[in-house]
C-alpha cells in the first residue's frame, strides 16, 4: 500500500509533556483538521501505574491548547489557548472542572511562568507600543474610536515606520511597533502590571524560588540592532530591572537551580556565525561568574535534527533531585540523547541514553524524567526513566495510520569525501525487492542542522512511491564538532558539494549497489539544501531532474532583502556586499545558470523573509530566458518554514507536485 500525501492529515504527534505531583502526565496532542486547514492542539492526560499505561484521554478539548504548566501547589494546570480569539492564558483545576480565562490582553501571550507562591503568573505579552489593551478593544462599536484621533489610531496601526536594521523576521513578518513585554497578572483579581517597559523584546521568564526576583532574557540596547542574536540575562526585583550577564552570547533556556544561587542556561556564540556548538552554562549569582559545562564534548546541546512532523518541544535543562547534576539533550551524529552534566564540575558529562532516536521533550517526574522521543518509524514515543536512564515504563507510541510494514528503517553507511573526510549517510529502500530502483538524493537546510534518527514523512512517502531515498550530513552540519561545522564558512559549494556527491557515490558503491539504478537519479533540497541543488545541477549533469525549494540563488541580492542578511558579511571578509561583490557573487548559483540543463522545479513561499521570493524568481527567469525546462510553484501567505508549519493543504499539494515532477523524469 502506498503512503499518500493526504496521510499527513491523519498523523498525530505528542509534545510538551509535564508531570503533576500525583504522577499524572499531561502532554499536547497535535493533529491536522483538514476541514479547517489548521493544526489543532489539545492537552491529554495519562498515567503509568507501575506495570502499564492507562489510556490517554483529553484533559482539554482544544483546539488550540498548548504549553501546559502545573501550578506550584499542584492544584491547577495553566495553558495557552486561542479559544477567545487570541492566544491567552487559561487555568483549570487538576481535579477537573471548567477552564477559566486568566488574561485578556490584545496582541496575545507568547509565554508565561507561575509565581512560586501561585497567586499570579507573569506573561510575555505582544503589546502594541508597549500599551496594555483588552483583546476585544478596537472594534467598530468602541466609543473612543469614533473621533478623528481614534479612527487614525485604529486605521494606521498597520503602518510600518522603520528606523532599525533588524526590522523583520521570517515567520513573524515586519516587527513594527509590537514589543514582547513581561506583564504580571494577579490570578484572583485579574489586575495587570507591566514589569519590563522598554523597546526590546523579553523572553524566557522564570522566578527565583522565593518569588522575589524575575529573571528573563533581553537584547542589550547597545547590540539590539547590530546583532539581534545577542541575548543577556536580566533580573527584575522590587520595581527595578538590571542586566546581570555581559557575555555577548545568544542565551536561551534559562532555569533557576533549587539552591537559589545559580542559573543554568544554554547559549551559542554569535562570533561563530551560526557554525558553532550551542553550549550548557552555569551562572553564579553571588560571584557573577559564568562557567561552561559542555565544552569538552565538542557537540551542541539541544535538538538540532530536522523533521517535517514534529511534536511540540520542551527541552529546558532539568536539575537532578540531589541538585548535583543537570539533564540536557545533546545532538551527536544524527542522534539526540539525554546527558547529565556535573554542576560542581568535578565529574565528566555522561550520556544517560544512547539510542538511535531524537529526544525533543523532557521534564521532571516523581520517578525521574518523563521523555518524548522520535525515531524513523514513529514521530512520538512517551516513556518514563529514572535519573540514570533506566526505563521505568515501556515505550508508549503515538498511533499511526499505517501498519508497520509500510514504513522502513534507514540503512546507515559512511561516505568518504575526496579529501578523506568521513560523512554519515543513510538510505531508505522501497518495499518491493526489485532492482534498478530510481534514487532521490535529499540535502538538508541550514546548513547548520542535521539529518538523523527521526521520523520524516516526506522521505517515507517518496520511498513508498518506489524510490530509494538517500540523505546525509555533509560538512556544515551540526552534531559532528566545531571544526566540521565551520569548514564551509564563506565557501559553500566546495567541501560540502564534494561531501554530498560522495554520499551519492558511496550509496551506489555500497548499500545501493545491487538495487539502485545508477543512471536514474533526482535531487531535492530546501533553503541551503536548495542552494546545493542549484549548485549541483550547475556543476554536473548526473541528475535526471531536480527540486529546489525556498533556495539561495543570489547571495548578493539576498544580503539586502533577507531578514538577517547583514549578519552574513563576516562570512565573506570585512567589506560589505556593495564594496566587494565578488565573494557574494561567487557563492551565487545564479552565476552558473547557463550551465544548468537539468529539468528544475522551483518552489518558493511568498512570505519568506529568510530567502525572499526574488531568489526563486531570479533563477526561474534566467532558465526561462535560456529556454530550459523549468517550472515554479509559489505558495501565498507562507513563510520559510512551510514544510514544517505551513497550511496543511499547501503541504499536501506540495508533496503531490513533487511526486508528479519526479514521476515525469525518473523511469520506473
Amino acid at each position: 500500500m502506498t503512503i499518500k500525501p493526504e496521510d499527513l492529515m491523519a498523523l498525530k504527534t505528542w509534545g510538551q509533556a509535564v508531570t503533576a505531583p500525583d504522577g499524572r502526565i499531561f502532554f499536547v496532542e497535535s493533529q491536522i483538521n483538514k476541514q479547517t486547514n489548521s493544526v489543532e492542539h489539545r492537552i491529554m492526560q495519562i498515567e503509568h501505574n507501575g506495570s502499564s499505561w492507562t489510556s490517554a484521554r483529553p484533559f482539554t478539548h482544544g483546539p488550540t491548547d498548548t504549553l501546559p504548566q502545573i501550578s506550584p501547589d499542584g492544584h491547577y494546570l495553566a495553558f495557552l489557548s486561542r479559544r477567545s480569539g487570541s492566544n491567552q492564558v487559561w487555568i483549570m483545576p487538576l481535579k477537573g472542572g471548567e477552564a477559566r480565562q486568566l488574561t485578556q490582553i490584545k496582541g496575545g501571550i507568547k509565554d508565561f511562568t507561575w509565581h512560586p507562591h501561585g497567586q499570579k503568573v507573569v506573561v510575555i505579552a505582544h503589546l502594541f507600543r508597549g500599551l496594555i489593551e483588552n483583546e476585544k478593544s478596537g472594534d467598530h462599536s468602541s466609543p473612543g474610536l469614533q473621533s478623528d484621533d481614534g479612527l487614525a489610531y485604529r486605521f494606521t496601526r498597520d503602518v510600518k515606520i522603520i528606523t532599525k536594521q533588524y526590522y523583520k523576521f521570517d515567520g513573524s513578518g515586519f516587527l513594527g511597533d509590537f514589543i514582547d513585554t513581561a506583564v504580571s497578572v494577579d490570578i484572583s483579581t485579574n489586575t495587570v502590571q507591566v514589569m519590563t517597559p522598554g523597546l526590546e523584546d523579553v523572553f524566557n521568564p522564570v522566578f527565583s524560588h522565593d518569588g522575589a526576583t524575575l529573571f528573563y532574557l533581553q537584547r542589550p540596547k547597545m547590540s539590539a540592532d547590530a546583532n539581534p542574536q545577542i541575548r543577556e540575562i536580566f533580573s527584575y526585583t522590587g520595581l527595578m530591572s538590571q542586566q546581570l550577564t555581559h557575555l555577548g552570547l545568544a542565551i536561551s533556556r534559562v532555569i533557576v537551580h533549587p539552591n537559589g544561587k545559580t542559573l543554568v542556561f544554554t547559549a551559542s556564540d554569535p562570533q561563530d556565525l551560526g557554525y558553532g556548538n550551542e553550549k550548557l552554562w552555569l551562572y553564579d549569582l553571588e560571584t557573577d561568574q559564568a562557567k561552561c559545562l559542555s565544552d569538552e564534548l565538542d557537540r551542541p546541546v539541544g535538538d538540532h535534527t530536522l523533521t517535517d512532523v514534529a511534536g511540540l518541544p520542551l527541552d529546558k535543562p532539568v536539575v537532578s533531585r540531589d541538585g548535583e547534576w543537570v539533564f540536557m539533550s545533546l545532538s551527536d551524529q544524527g542522534r539526540v540523547n539525554l546527558w547529565k552534566f556535573s554542576l560542581t564540575g568535578q565529574k565528566s558529562p555522561k550520556a544517560i541514553t544512547q539510542n538511535a532516536w531524537t529526544v525533543y521533550s523532557y521534564a521532571s517526574h516523581p520517578s525521574g524524567l518523563v521523555v518524548l522521543a522520535s525515531n524513523p518509524l514513529c514521530p512520538s514515543t512517551l516513556l518514563i526513566m529514572d535519573e540514570d536512564g533506566t526505563f521505568v515504563s515501556e515505550p508508549h507510541n503515538v498511533p499511526l495510520p499505517w501498519t508497520d510494514d509500510e514504513l522502513a528503517m534507514p540503512v546507515a553507511y559512511q561516505a568518504t569525501s575526496r579529501d578523506g573526510t568521513k560523512v554519515d549517510a543513510w538510505i531508505l529502500f522501497p518495499s518491493l525487492p526489485k532492482k534498478n530502483v530510481p534514487m532521490i538524493l535529499q540535502v538538508h537546510g541550514g546548513p547548520m542542522a542535521m539529518y538523523g534518527y527521526r521520523f520524516m514523512f516526506e522521505m517515507q512517502f517518496l520511498r513508498s512511491l518506489g524510490y530509494a531515498v538517500i540523505y546525509g550530513n555533509p560538512r556544515g552540519s551540526l552534531g559532528y564538532g566545531h571544526d566540521f561545522c565551520r569548514a564551509i564558512i564563506g565557501h559553500w559549494g566546495d567541501k560540502d558539494y564534494a561531501d554530498v556527491m560522495a554520499i551519492l557515490d558511496d550509496a551506489l558503491q555500497g548499500p545501493g549497489q545491487e538495487r539502485c539504478d545508477h543512471q536514474n537519479i533526482g535531487i531535492i533540497g530546501g533553503s541551503y539544501g536548495g542552494f546545493m541543488v542549484n549548485w549541483a545541477i550547475a556543476h554536473t549533469d548526473r541528475f535526471r531532474c531536480a527540486v529546489s525549494m525556498r533556495s539561495v540563488v543570489n547571495r548578493f541580492s539576498a544580503m539586502g532583502t533577507s531578514d538577517l542578511g547583514w549578519l552574513r558579511v563576516a562570512q565573506y571578509g570585512t567589506k560589505p556586499w556593495w564594496e566587494d561583490p565578488e565573494p557574494y557573487w561567487q557563492q551565487s548559483p545564479l552565476r552558473y545558470a547557463s550551465s544548468i540543463h537539468t529539468p528544475l522545479l522551483i518552489e518558493h513561499q511568498m512570505n519568506d523573509y529568510r530567502l525572499p521570493l526574488e531568489q526563486g524568481e531570479q533563477l526561474y527567469h534566467a532558465l526561462k530566458y535560456l529556454g530550459r525546462d523549468v517550472k515554479m510553484i509559489l505558495y501565498p501567505n507562507e513563510s520559510h518554514g512551510m514544510t514544517r508549519n505551513g497550511e496543511p493543504w499547501h503541504r499536501v499539494f506540495r508533496l503531490q507536485q513533487i511526486a508528479i515532477w519526479f514521476a515525469a523524469y525518473l523511469q520506473q
